[in-house]
């Protein structure tokens, strides 16, 4: 072959290769790294956005937000407003974290409005969703928290909480599209002190805030729910009978890191046609932290042990009764029916049975490590 004949052969190919037809340059585009939801005038919705603003000073670069509101009937409609109101072409493909206030996640069902993030293969499917205690618009004003942006700062936040079990690891993906018979809680957060503070998660049922439990709550529900995260620390009141004249309020406590555990959940139908679930769950704890000392004697362990298991499983029984008066099927059980008794399910009316069900939690705790001096 001679070299004119290998010259035509390559640019014959190179006019055959594929080129990138969908690409959308960064720098046409303005990113958002959090936005928000609230309720508007007139049911409608009410979208906050922050675009990060980068600025040369003298010191060096100096990092803000820049905030816009607008109100519209849908998301992608308020997509298009905020075009309006930018330099740039609005992109929620860097986006890390989206935020629905209380008052809007209570009012209806919020997957209508998700619809648009799973239509679009460029957006964030792992960016995290959390409620706020007040309004989205309120939180994502703060701008930065120290030096960092916002949405940084409560996307590390969140990240650190899933990891200490206070919070679900959940997002886009995870919530849509919702498994029918299971609902879904998110975290739940609210301002202290000019901060974004994780107050435990919001409860859902059809897609629609129901309820919420605070961070000590949350820990013990989502053990239940079989989600531990990285690590598990639960700060308890007990009392064993062996106070003393100087004991201080702050000796009746002690600190544990539920280090081990196990999970049973048994769901069945009983005999008048009603559904009972059995939780069962065997802790294996480390004392971080108790001021009254003693745990180098058995009896105390064994008494220990005891009242820290009739305690958790006392508060176990508390946040059931909270998840059924919520209509809240956090664990899955309508689920657990359809698959093993679609029968008997298909006679349910799981609106009202629900509240129904026998639940019977049960916390077994036993403390294996009491600390590096014993």
């Amino acid at each position: 072959m001679n070299r004119f004949s290998i010259t035509a052969a390559s640019l014959l190919t190179l006019l055959l290769l594929s080129g990138c037809w969908d690409q959308q340059l960064l720098k046409n585009s303005r990113i958002i790294h959090i936005g928000g939801f609230d309720k508007g005038e007139n049911g409608k919705l009410k979208a906050t956005v922050a675009f990060p603003d980068v600025s040369s000073t003298e010191g060096g670069r100096s990092e803000t937000n820049e905030l816009h509101t607008v109100t519209s009937n849908t998301t992608q409609q308020a997509r298009g407003f905020l075009d309006r109101e930018i330099s740039g072409n609005y992109s929620p493909s860097k986006l890390l974290v989206l935020l629905l206030g209380e008052e809007w996640a209570r009012a209806q069902n919020i997957m209508p409005y998700m619809d648009v993030y799973y239509r679009d293969p460029k957006s964030p499917l792992n960016a995290r969703l959390a409620v706020v205690n007040g309004t989205a618009e309120d939180l994502i004003g703060l701008k930065k928290v120290g030096t960092k942006l916002l949405g940084r700062f409560l996307d590390a936040l969140l990240e650190n909480m899933e990891d200490g079990t206070v919070i679900p690891r959940i997002n886009f993906q995870s919530i849509g599209p919702v498994k029918p018979g299971q609902d879904f809680a998110l975290p739940y957060v609210s301002i202290h002190n000019k901060k974004p503070v994780v107050q435990g998660v919001a409860l859902f049922h059809s897609n629609v805030m129901t309820a919420s439990l605070n961070s000590e709550e949350s820990l013990i529900y989502l053990l239940l729910k079989g989600q531990r995260g990285k690590t598990a620390r639960l700060t308890l009141p007990v009392n064993i009978g062996e106070e003393e004249e100087n004991e201080t309020k702050a000796d009746r406590y002690i600190t544990v890191d539920l280090h081990k555990y196990s999970r049973k959940m048994k769901v069945e139908l009983t005999e008048s046609g009603g559904v009972r679930v059995n939780v069962r769950l065997k802790i294996n704890a480390a004392v971080i932290e108790y001021p009254l000392d003693r745990l180098n004697k058995k009896e105390t362990l064994q008494k220990l042990d005891a009242a820290l298991s009739r305690l958790l499983t006392a508060r176990a029984k508390a946040i059931t009764r909270k998840m059924q008066e919520a209509n809240h099927d956090g664990y899955g059980i309508a689920l657990r029916l359809m698959a093993f008794h679609p029968e008997a399910w298909k006679k349910m009316n799981w609106e009202k049975d629900y509240k129904e069900v026998q639940f019977e939690p049960d916390i077994r705790l036993k403390i294996e490590r009491k600390g590096i001096t014993f």
